[in-house]
């Protein structure tokens, strides 16, 4: 009897299947919502008054964020790509800018979610989080995939706007009221 030899799965294949999609959707922002969750508390319930602060501003914010990733990592992949490091450096540095784009993601679901909490009682950033990675996951299973894309980005630069404003406006000096 000859083995079978074992396939290798294509990942983009695979990730175009929209139950797979949802799924590491779900499975991405909850772990890394999680950690943020535990690590820096803090940190989280200011970004969510930093979104309350302007609301109507936020999505502009969550954008500027992703953008500003986007555009530091396509100039880190081209320079990279440039010195000659190889198809395995750029693979490399395309890994880390999607990586820090799920962290900024996983932050902007939690504080869209703990706001959401907020709104019908205390915040609670756990059942925050599950309602916003949820909400996010419908979006890709039940919408077509660029809207579902879109509505799962919406969600999140909404909620990573506040931070986002907060540091870009951090290094303003305080005029003479304050």
């Amino acid at each position: 009897m000859r083995p079978i030899p074992a396939q290798a799965a294509d990942a983009v294949a695979l990730l175009e299947a929209p139950p797979v999609r949802a799924a590491v959707s779900f499975g991405g922002v909850l772990a890394v919502g999680a950690f943020l969750a535990t690590r820096h508390e803090g940190f989280v319930d200011r970004s969510v008054d930093a979104v309350l602060a302007r609301p109507w501003v936020s999505v502009l914010y969550g954008f500027v964020a992703y953008g500003l990733v986007v555009t530091l990592g396509a100039y880190a992949v081209s320079q990279l790509a440039a010195l000659g490091g190889g198809p395995g450096v750029a693979t490399g540095a395309l890994a880390v800018v999607a990586g820090v784009v799920l962290l900024l993601s996983g932050l902007g679901f939690l504080v869209t979610g703990s706001l959401v909490t907020a709104l019908w009682g205390p915040r609670r950033p756990w059942p925050g989080l599950v309602i916003a990675a949820s909400a996010g996951t419908v979006a890709l299973l039940a919408l077509p995939l660029g809207v579902g894309m879109a509505a799962w980005t919406l969600l999140a630069a909404f909620g990573l706007g506040g931070p986002t404003r907060r540091w870009i406006h951090a290094s303003r000096t305080a005029g003479p009221d304050g």
